[in-house]
């Protein structure tokens, strides 16, 4: 090995085991709640920026990690990015339930359900955890999109019984119920969904659809009104419009 390669391996060497001083710590705490900050703010670049300075100054910040896995996730399209995050969470800190939940709602999200099954399953283990109806849906989406119609629908019952006002769970559980033309069901659904989120217009569309499938055009064609008046001006108001315009007025 040649003298010129063997320091610059013990440079690498020296920088990855470096020691993190207290000072770090508190410099990564500053910076990592200056991150949420940021997100609460929905300046998720700024979030990003601050978490990375977090990391820089504390590499083995379990929960800065998990925040960064987060905003990729969910605000830059990197999933794999953001796995890889969750994964060196969760091997720094493997009690680290929010960081397993994450890469599980990552995993459903990409299809992955026999990956993500399991790390669901031990985080509803875990009696401390604070959200535990994000354990549950994640779980029952991916034991629905796995062919366990009814193992999905009791997991998504067990989450809005945790939290009657997860509306994420109502959509899911109206999802299911339409697919399988349990109609009134999943209108029940809807209204609670809508109900619950007042202001979110996808409940009205999803609303709309149902009682478009029960004959009631009439009502359909308010709840496209309602879901266009509340998305305002983006895609989903112009085609809540559209829908409503092919229903004649009575």
């Amino acid at each position: 090995m040649g003298r010129g390669l063997a320091v610059c391996l013990l440079v690498l060497l020296a920088s990855a085991c470096r020691t993190v001083s207290a000072n770090d710590r508190e410099t990564a705490a500053v910076h990592q709640n200056l991150a949420k900050q940021s997100l609460s703010a929905g300046d998720f670049r700024s979030a990003l920026g601050e978490v990375e300075k977090a990391l820089e100054a504390d590499p083995g910040n379990a929960e800065a990690l998990n925040l960064r896995g987060l905003l990729l996730h969910l605000y830059f399209a990197r999933p794999d990015e953001a796995i890889a995050d969750y994964r060196k969470a969760l091997e720094l800190e493997p009690g680290f339930t929010e960081a397993r939940v994450n890469l599980g709602a990552l995993l459903v999200a990409e299809r992955r359900c026999p990956e993500a099954v399991p790390l669901l399953e031990k985080a509803q283990g875990d009696l401390l955890y604070r959200e535990p109806y994000l354990a549950e849906n994640n779980l029952g989406w991916c034991k629905y999109l796995m062919g366990d119609v009814e193992g999905g629908i009791a997991h998504l019952r067990a989450a809005v019984a945790v939290n009657p006002r997860f509306c994420l769970g109502y959509r899911n559980l109206a999802e299911i119920m339409d697919g399988l033309g349990r109609l009134d069901e999943a209108l029940r659904l809807l209204e609670r969904y809508g109900k619950e989120c007042p202001s979110e217009p996808d409940a009205d569309r999803r609303r709309a659809l149902v009682l478009l499938k029960q004959g009631e055009r009439s009502a359909a064609r308010g709840a496209f009104l309602a879901c266009r008046e509340k998305a305002r001006e983006t895609e989903l108001a112009e085609e809540c419009l559209r829908q409503a315009q092919l229903i004649p007025e009575q």
